[in-house]
């Protein structure tokens, strides 16, 4: 078959048409430029940028990764700048030291200071260090230097006294303290609860352990993904029986179970049970009824079984005319708990109607199980 000039034309025109792909989502390049600028690891930018390595994941988690990083560069940043002023605002012309104390004007500015920086604990080896040499003001490195074998700078400091340990280079004071507020900020942005990993002791661990702020924020945004994926239902008894609990308290939780507090590893142990008897059973427990089943020993595993065994015999349980009431809290001692009582009328029931139906009642084979 020929073809037409008009055809030829239309094919033509339709070549030298160009289709755009649509765009792909990229991140902000304003703020890749902007990161780039205050934070020094250009690998791990560039890896968010590409899409790849660490820096892999959906668009939202990439931006709020490079939020992240922005937000600990500016908080560096400052950090630098306040501490290259510590100098300058201790010996601005002040008579610092007695040949025997601090005058009092110099000692309460140094405590001042070092509240500031949360080295308060600092303040006797130092005040000593300035005493015996007074030059140390001009020399913040110095001064430091003058006092890094004393159990209160090593306390202060004990994650660097760790690293030491694993031939890990050591942070400068500054970085140190730097670090620490990269923590803080890393705990705000991703609202994990007051109290949960947001002391000197808890980032010592981390400095210890060489766990950047990019690599801690990394593992909170996983455990926030544990919580987004995990069955509905436990989730839905959880906050049954928590009505307060938040998905940050959650994601904590996964994080370190044992530094959440018993309350909620007793409830979440509870849930899981609960959410059992409402998808295999039919049955909503009251947190007390889950709570004692989890005490008791009972497993995941187990409660799946036996609300199973429960949600099979349904109808034994609903009573017909002239039957005793068999409740809730026989059913579940008579199920996971062995109660002899609970059990004895459990077979009662069960003997009865098995006995009506030989008899020709017109009772649910469901019933007899």
């Amino acid at each position: 078959m020929s073809m037409t000039p008009e055809d030829m034309r239309a094919l033509s025109e339709a070549r030298g048409r160009q289709i755009t792909p649509p765009a792909p989502q990229t991140l902000d390049p304003n703020l890749v430029y902007e990161a780039r600028g205050l934070y020094g690891d250009e690998t791990y930018i560039n890896q968010l940028v590409s899409n790849t390595g660490v820096g892999a994941g959906t668009l939202e988690q990439r931006q709020n990764a490079l939020n992240v990083l922005i937000e600990q560069g500016k908080q560096a940043q400052a950090e630098r700048t306040q501490t290259s002023t510590v100098s300058t605002t201790t010996g601005g012309g002040n008579n610092l030291a007695t040949s025997t104390s601090l005058t009092g004007s110099a000692s309460n500015e140094l405590k001042a200071i070092l509240r500031r920086y949360g080295l308060e604990g600092l303040f006797d080896p130092l005040a000593a260090a300035l005493i015996g040499d007074p030059t140390l003001i001009k020399n913040t490195d110095a001064l430091f230097g003058s006092i890094r074998e004393t159990p209160q700078y090593q306390a202060r400091f004990k994650g660097n006294i760790e690293r030491a340990k694993k031939n890990l280079p050591l942070l400068s004071e500054a970085e140190y303290i730097s670090q620490e507020q990269s923590y803080l900020t890393v705990n705000k942005n991703l609202g994990l609860p007051r109290g949960f990993y947001d002391t000197q002791n808890d980032f010592a661990n981390f400095i210890a352990n060489d766990v950047s702020p990019v690599e801690y924020s990394n593992r909170i945004q996983q455990a926030y993904n544990v919580v987004k994926n995990s069955d509905p239902e436990v989730l839905n008894q959880l906050k049954m029986f928590i009505p307060e609990l938040q998905d940050a308290d959650l994601a904590a939780y996964i994080l370190d179970p044992s530094r959440s507090g018993q309350e909620i590893e007793r409830k979440a142990r509870a849930a899981t049970i609960a959410a059992a008897g409402k998808t295999s059973g039919g049955m909503q427990l009251t947190a007390q009824q889950a709570e004692s089943l989890a005490l008791q020993g009972v497993s995941t595993q187990a409660a799946q079984q036996g609300f199973a065994q429960i949600g099979q015999t349904a109808g034994l349980f609903r009573p017909l005319q002239g039957e005793e009431t068999i409740t809730q809290e026989d059913i579940l001692a008579g199920t996971f708990t062995n109660e002899q009582a609970a059990q004895q009328r459990i077979a009662r029931r069960r003997r009865r109607r098995q006995a009506a139906f030989e008899a020709g009642g017109a009772v649910n084979l469901q019933t007899v199980q």
